[in-house]
């Protein structure tokens, strides 16, 4: 009794057990190790009884803290490192979803991701029960009697699922679009919060303006703001990674202990805020919450020490962002948890189910040949079934769930590296300000060097500037020696190259781009290509999949639920073996 006792004492103060302890998964697979009788047989135990009634837990002795951590580390922290290694990034490495060429031929030699891939099974299936169907009505003639005007009655329930099926795949439509629309929002939030703390942080003016063309007359950051700046930008992160972490079973090991843990060692969180995090009042999956209150309140001290600049409007128009950042996560919650009414999707599926079971009694009764019907069922079932199909993947935008193989679902690595970059590309775009308050302030005599002409300047006169611009540079170059002229002329080849590579990488970036492939990129990784004609079949996002770097949202949570449950399994057996 007393070993029950720790034991109950250590689940309930450690919750990496209760994450593994009350998943359906662990409770069948840990009642078949420790009861010989669910061996042979399913067991039905519910999840909090597994916790406390696994056979022979009494005699089971508390097994060291420091053993748990170093058998959980095996898998399961590489699981959470790739997971934050895609959290990490400034850049995506493949799109919001799949590019596609929309020409006929393109689209139509791709397999996989379309309805076909998905449908060809049940497909298969219901030529089997034409078939069958086929055979009785040849073996009894008189069956035919029975089912006479049946097609009339058929075409009826067509007529009544075509016109269910389609608005039933319109609102699901809908439910998908709204949840992309939401993520765009949240972002572009985050981005307004980024750009106006960015916009009213205090600066340093220079000390002088003698030389508006110099660069050390520009105002910068005082080093308080930009360290505050910094912060907040590590806050809109952490709270966009911890939003995702909620809303998608993808990303959610990162708000188990070890996923809290390891992002401290990755440096998204300190010691302290890990600590007010676990410690809030505030559920695991709520604490973006948390943290977006710091990035607010933040704001708002930094304005008080005089780091911000602003008066009231500045304090309206950070409240105002903040408020609209929380209604954009309470927005996506409420449409993952209410996407469809449940009768609405039964009746449809009922209804695709009918048309295509009853369609090879309709047809064979009406005299149709065995090859037609196959055909007329193998029709049916791929159109149908496959738009009920995509209508469900429409209400599952993350893959939080196993019906389908989730191959282009909204990809929250995307959406995460893109956010990543906006937190800091305000901060950067104005790290140096060209016109500084002083030149503002003196009367406005240096800022007729930043006037240009409305019109611009023509071709012809530029190429006269840019004629004379070499011929002083020739002239530089005949009373300089000969080896500083190589160099130079090297120098220049070398800045020609580097300008044509840019100026190729930014002409072939795909429209709406969040970052240009071959510049932004980080060095040593490689992207998946935008465009699948440019990438046969997508294979090289395959090829990644392959190795375990971009597996579905979906694989990932069952990977750590799995991994985590033979850990815990493995911790388990030792302590038995060591018991006996």
């Amino acid at each position: 009794m007393t070993r029950t006792k720790k034991w109950v004492a250590m689940i309930l103060c450690n919750p990496r057990f209760l994450v593994v302890a009350f998943s359906p998964s662990t409770s069948r697979r840990l009642s078949k190790i420790y009861n010989p009788v669910c061996k042979s047989r399913k067991c039905g135990i519910s999840r909090i009884q597994m916790v406390f009634e696994v056979s022979g837990m009494d005699d089971m002795p508390l097994p060291p803290v420091h053993d748990v951590e170093q058998s959980k580390t095996t898998s399961t922290k590489q699981i959470i490192d790739n997971i934050l290694d895609e959290c990490l990034r400034y850049s995506a490495r493949r799109p919001i979803m799949i590019q596609f060429d929309p020409a006929s031929r393109a689209i139509m030699r791709h397999w996989r991701g379309t309805v076909l891939a998905e449908t060809y099974k049940p497909a298969a299936w219901m030529a089997l029960w034409a078939v069958v169907v086929f055979v009785l009505f040849q073996r009894y003639p008189t069956c035919v009697h029975f089912f006479k005007g049946f097609h009339k009655i058929w075409g009826e329930l067509l007529a009544v699922t075509t016109f269910t099926l389609t608005f039933f795949v319109n609102e699901a439509y809908s439910c998908w679009r709204k949840c992309l629309d939401i993520c765009y929002t949240l972002q572009g939030r985050l981005n307004d919060l980024s750009m106006a703390l960015a916009g009213c942080a205090k600066r340093v003016e220079p000390s002088s303006f003698s030389d508006p063309n110099s660069d050390e007359t520009t105002s910068k950051f005082t080093p308080q703001s930009r360290k505050i700046l910094t912060i907040i930008a590590r806050y809109i992160r952490l709270f966009n990674i911890l939003s995702y972490a909620s809303f998608t079973r993808s990303h959610r090991p990162l708000l188990t202990p070890q996923g809290m843990r390891q992002m401290i060692r990755r440096g998204l969180l300190t010691d302290k805020e890990h600590s007010i995090l676990i410690n809030s009042r505030v559920t695991a999956t709520a604490r973006h919450n948390v943290v977006l209150m710091w990035a607010f309140r933040m704001a708002i001290d930094a304005r008080k020490a005089g780091h911000f600049e602003g008066g009231f409007g500045y304090e309206q128009n950070i409240l105002l962002r903040v408020e609209e950042i929380r209604s954009c996560g309470n927005w996506m919650e409420c449409i993952l948890r209410g996407r469809m009414p449940f009768g609405y999707a039964h009746i449809v599926q009922v209804l695709v189910s009918l048309v295509t079971w009853l369609y090879p009694i309709m047809a064979f009764s009406s005299s149709t040949s065995l090859q037609i019907g196959v055909i007329g069922v193998i029709f049916l079932t791929m159109t149908y079934q496959g738009l009920i199909d995509l209508s469900k993947r429409f209400l599952d935008p993350f893959h939080n769930e196993n019906f389908w193989d989730g191959f282009d679902p909204i990809r929250v690595d995307t959406l995460i590296a893109e956010t990543n970059a906006g937190s800091r590309r305000w901060m950067f775009g104005l790290e140096d300000m060209p016109i500084p308050l002083q030149a503002i302030q003196d009367s406005g005599r240096d800022l007729d060097l930043f006037i240009l002409p409305d019109e611009g300047i023509s071709a012809e006169e530029a190429s006269q500037m840019e004629a004379a611009k070499e011929t002083a540079k020739a002239a530089m170059m005949e009373l300089s020696k000969q080896g500083i002229g190589e160099d130079r002329l090297e120098d220049e080849q070398q800045i020609f190259q580097e300008e044509f590579e840019e100026t190729q990488a930014i002409l072939s970036a795909p429209p709406g781009a969040d970052f240009v492939p071959g510049l932004d990129d980080v060095e040593g990784e490689e992207e998946c290509t935008m465009y699948p004609e440019l990438n046969e079949d997508m294979k090289a996002c395959e090829d990644k999949d392959d190795e375990g770097l971009m597996s579905p949202p979906n694989e990932v949570f069952d990977l750590y639920m799995e991994s985590l449950t033979e850990e815990y399994e493995d911790v388990l057996r030792q302590d038995t073996k060591e018991e006996h």
